[in-house]
Parts: C-alpha cells; structure tokens; sequence
C-alpha cells in the first residue's frame, strides 16, 4: 500500500478544478441483453453459453425432405472484475482531509467512478478491436473520403443482414475527423443535426449520417500487424470452422487481431447464400497468438467461423482450396508490423437481439454494517459500481473501495460490426 500525499487544504483555493474526461462513447453501443443471465437467484458460473438461433436449408419440389437440425453456440464470459482502493488514517483525516460530505465526493468519489468508467469504454474498445473481423480502409493511413470508409463499412454490414434496428454508432478518432472535415471530404453536405438530446450529453458526439450516429473517442487503441517473410497458404482443401492449417513461414507471426483475407473465398449473405459485392475476399480475425514454426502443419485460430455450401449457416461461396493465399489486412499495401488506429462501426447495440458484440455487468454484493455500501452506475457507459466504505479497528483507518465486474462475448461479428482502419 502506498504512502497517501495530502495537499494541506488552507494553501489552497477550497474551488477545485474541474474533472477531465473522455468522451465515452464505445460501451453505449454495445448489446446489454444478457445482462440478466448473470443475475439469476442461483450461481451460473463465469460464463453463459448462447445458442444462436438454427437455420434451415430450402427443399425444392414437393418431396419431403427432412433435414437434421443443427446448433450453434457462443460464450459470454463474465471475467472482467478490478476497481479502485485507498485508504486514510484517522490522523490524516483529522490534520489533512477536507472538511463536509460535499467536498469529500467531488475529491474521493467522482474520481475513482470516472477513471472505473474509462476503464471499461478502454475495454469495450479493445473487445471489439480483437473481435471484429470486417476492416475497411488503410492501416496506417488516414482516410479523406467517406465513400471508401463509413458508405464502405455499412455496405459491409448490409450485405451479411445486420443493419438491423438498434443503437447504431461509428467511432472514430479525433484524427479522423480532422482528416474528414477538409473541404474535398464533403463533411458539411454529410451530416444532418442530431436531436438536442444527443449534442447537450454526448460529448463526443459529431452528427448524423446514413443512419449512425458519429462520435469521436479517446478509448480506440492501435494495432500493430504481425510479420509474414512470405506467401502464406491454406494446407488442405475443405477445412471449415474456427481454424485453418496453413503453410508459412518459420518465425511469421499472427497476433490476436490480425486480419487475414483468404484467396477466392468471398462473403455470402446468411439468407440468401449468395456472394456479395463487396470486392474483397473473406475476412477472419486471428483469435490467439502464433509465431510459425513452418513446415505446413501451424494452425490459425480465428473468428468468425467459417461455413461453405450445405450448411444452413452458410457464410461464404465456398470452402477454402489447397495452396489459396492468405492475405494480411486486405486493402493496405505492405502491412508487415504497420501500426494504425481502430475506429469502429458497431450495430444493433443496446438490448436487441442482435449485435457484434455484447457486454454484461454484474451487480455485487453489498455488505453489511458498513458506513457506506451503494451500487453506482455510470450514466454514459450503463456499467454498475459497488462503493465500500468501512473502518479498520486495528489500524484506526478508513478503507474506501469501490468494485466493478462483467465481460464480453461475440454474437454477430460477421454481420453487425466493421473496424474502420487509419493512421
């Protein structure tokens, strides 16, 4: 435990300077549904398994054909918990704290509650970038127009069926904006006002168009690509589901977030099982770590899984041949260890059925006989805070602790979300 530093208060001004945040803007757009399947009257573990809902292949003629009903599943893992401790002796509250429960909030209690809320708009930020496999734009590059950057993240949602209803938002760097609002990018014949609502406690809050909501945001993160020395290929035809064998080279590295196009494999709308238009191959998002040991027997591990002709979960025109060529961040030009910032396109967040991604928070036990002990939640993140306030006999000191648990899980990565790639 640190050693507490107080400013003794009669050398100062008792008006104290305003609070610094971020804008918050990612967690909002998040899916909240699944919430209640970690607050049942009885433990259900860490994680909650999801079926997505089956799907059925069409029969031609009048012959009864029946088909065998398959399921699919995903996984909420509740494994987010952290928080906020300090603590004060009575001396020190006696000879340097503040004086009146009004003053020891705005010091002690805002503080810790913003910096918990960051933490989790930082998190969602990183879930999505990790988990989302549609990219649009340049690594490492800023864009300057709309057409091959917002118009093309919703053509991606579009043609997998996710423009569904719901808290629809793109998240962007304040960089982005800069490079979006010169004169040739067209940005005031983009945009149309957002209701009064929105621009009074949205700070980050940009305008409207094409039906999301723009927001800029300090809680995206880079990536940075891995390295491939050479051509990397599939080693075996037909292989379907979350991983592929690959040949590559010794020492290439894949890294969790890595986007990797496969050859001749295109996107194919769930419903219609027909390819879309959009121009590049099928992309995957590498899910775990892997430094090559080559030879044609290394495995990348990724999502969203992938299903050919046949299945009812169809998601691509065919299934990958032997010898087709992988192909790191599509669209960006030499991408070996580029570093670029992830901007996001989210759909169908809040509590709809559908969603790239979705988070849940889970409220804590509130103990008993202590001084303070309150859930706190988080008016732009929705996320809940256990606050704890307790005295410790044996040391005369006051313990303050403030408590936050949840997590994350993938439902419709393929369909609802896109990561808008720039510098």
């Amino acid at each position: 435990m640190g050693p507490n530093s107080f400013l003794t208060t009669d050398w100062f001004s008792m008006t104290m300077l305003r609070l610094l945040t971020n804008p918050l803007e990612v967690t909002m757009f998040l899916n909240t549904r699944f919430n209640k399947d970690f607050q049942k009257e009885f433990a259900v573990g860490a994680t909650v398994n999801i079926k997505y809902p089956p799907q059925f292949l069409i029969r031609d003629g009048m012959t009864w054909t029946p088909i065998g009903i398959s399921e699919i599943q995903t996984v909420v893992n509740c494994d987010q918990a952290f928080g906020v401790d300090f603590t004060w002796t009575d001396l020190e509250a006696a000879l340097n704290l503040e004086r009146g429960d009004d003053r020891i909030s705005d010091l002690y209690i805002r503080g810790p509650l913003a910096q918990i809320a960051q933490e989790w708009d930082s998190r969602s930020a990183f879930f999505c970038k990790n988990n989302l496999n549609n990219i649009v734009g340049v690594l490492g590059t800023n864009p300057t127009t709309f057409q091959a950057y917002s118009n093309a993240a919703r053509q991606r949602v579009v043609e997998m069926a996710g423009d569904v209803p719901g808290k629809n938002g793109i998240i962007i760097p304040p960089s982005v904006n800069t490079s979006l609002a010169a004169p040739a990018a067209g940005t005031t014949a983009q945009f149309h006002p957002g209701d009064e609502i929105s621009r009074q406690y949205k700070k980050g809050f940009i305008g409207v168009q094409a039906g999301y909501s723009w927001h800029e945001s300090m809680s995206l993160y880079d990536h940075t690509a891995g390295t491939w020395a050479g051509a990397v290929t599939v080693n075996g035809a037909g292989q379907s589901g979350n991983s592929l064998t690959i040949t590559a080279t010794a020492g290439d590295t894949f890294l969790i977030g890595d986007v990797v196009g496969i050859g001749a494999v295109f996107n194919a709308n769930p419903r219609t099982r027909r390819r879309t238009n959009s121009a590049f191959t099928k992309t995957v998002v590498i899910t775990a770590d892997l430094t090559a040991a080559g030879g044609g027997a290394d495995v990348i591990n990724f999502t969203p899984a992938i299903y050919g002709p046949g299945s009812p979960y169809q998601n691509v025109t065919g299934l990958p041949l032997n010898g087709a060529t992988l192909t790191l961040f599509p669209g960006t030009v030499s991408p070996n260890g580029l570093t670029g910032k992830n901007g996001l396109l989210l759909n169908g967040g809040g509590s709809t059925d559908a969603a790239a991604i979705t988070i849940v928070n889970v409220p804590l036990e509130l103990p008993k006989n202590e001084q303070i002990a309150r859930q706190q939640r988080h008016p732009e993140t929705g996320m809940g805070v256990r606050l704890v306030k307790f005295w410790d006999p044996v040391e005369s000191r006051m313990g303050w602790r403030f408590d936050t648990l949840g997590g994350y899980g993938i439902l419709y990565n393929d369909s609802c979300g896109c990561r808008l790639l720039s510098a």
